[in-house]
């Protein structure tokens, strides 16, 4: 989809320029428009497929960033993809590309109010940024969910889910360092005379930072959950294995007397004797017990 939206945003001297929206375009659209605003049609297509870019590309003509936008599954998931976006700044015209729908870019852009261009680049980082501080909460009570599940019964499953939500916030990890380049390389063009625009800077800085430091400490949390799962496995394991040991030999002591007897040496009158059988049972019986409690004692018997 090609979308063409006059009167968008306003340069630093208050003109109005058009927004070109580009969605999930034809090879033809993206054509047209490499055309239009004289920029190679594959460095349009490697960012519009989410290739790995530089996050901030200053060339002759254009500025252009790349980031990507969190979007939830759907209302009320912990899951989420991360979108690739690319926003480029011409003399005439504000260039979006993207491969699915970007709301904050409808709520943002409005011809009606326009904004200022380096207003509204930072705009909208700020609520990129914003986007991240709730995914990252999101995770963290699903992380908080698998750890409750995982005290109340070891189960693989719940262990792929706390791997899911591992693999999340790697992803979101990802996208924030490629928002902090964003913003640092951003620096030096944002107008120093205007107050406004600074502080979008640092509130949008300190959005990430904030998003950073919740990113940083559920991967803390979830490496150590992970690890102590694989400490309680490996001592489940040991009790296990002490647990056979403990039966196999139990099992073996009944088998020394038949073996004994069927010794070829000679045994006298014992087997004769009329309490000879109530003996070697009573005696097997003995050295079983005596075998299992101490078993029992050292904890060989006891699987928990």
């Amino acid at each position: 989809m090609l979308d063409v939206v006059e009167g968008a945003f306003l340069t630093g001297n208050a003109n109005k320029r058009a927004w070109l929206r580009i969605q999930a375009p034809s090879p033809e659209e993206l054509q047209l428009v490499a055309e239009r605003i004289q920029i190679p049609m594959a460095f349009l297509l490697r960012r519009l497929e989410g290739k790995p870019a530089r996050p901030f590309v200053q060339e002759e003509g254009f500025l252009a960033f790349q980031f990507l936008v969190p979007h939830h599954h759907h209302p009320g998931s912990s899951t989420f993809d991360l979108l690739p976006f690319t926003l480029i700044l011409l003399p005439g015209y504000l260039v979006t590309m993207s491969q699915q729908p970007i709301a904050l870019l409808d709520q943002l852009i409005r011809p009606e109010s326009p904004r200022k261009r380096w207003e509204l680049v930072l705009q909208l980082i700020l609520q990129v940024a914003q986007r991240y501080v709730r995914m990252s909460r999101d995770v963290s009570q699903e992380l908080r969910r698998v750890e409750d599940d995982l005290r109340q019964a070891q189960r693989v499953a719940v262990i792929y889910r706390a791997l899911d939500v591992h693999d999340r916030l790697l992803e979101l990890d990802l996208g924030l360092l490629q928002l902090e380049h964003l913003l640092l390389a951003m620096r030096p063009w944002v107008p120093k005379d205007s107050e406004e625009l600074r502080e979008l800077l640092e509130d949008s800085g300190i959005e990430l930072r904030q998003a950073r430091d919740a990113v940083d400490i559920e991967q803390e949390t979830i490496n150590g959950l992970l690890n102590a799962y694989t400490y309680v496995v490996n001592n489940n394991v040991n009790h296990v294995f002490k647990f056979m040991a403990a039966l196999i030999i139990l099992a073996t002591i009944p088998l020394f007397i038949p073996g004994a007897a069927a010794m070829n040496v000679p045994l006298g009158n014992f087997p004769h004797w009329k309490y000879g059988f109530i003996t070697v049972t009573g005696g097997l019986i003995l050295v079983e017990l005596i075998t299992g409690w101490v078993f029992y004692r050292i904890g060989w018997l006891r699987l928990q």
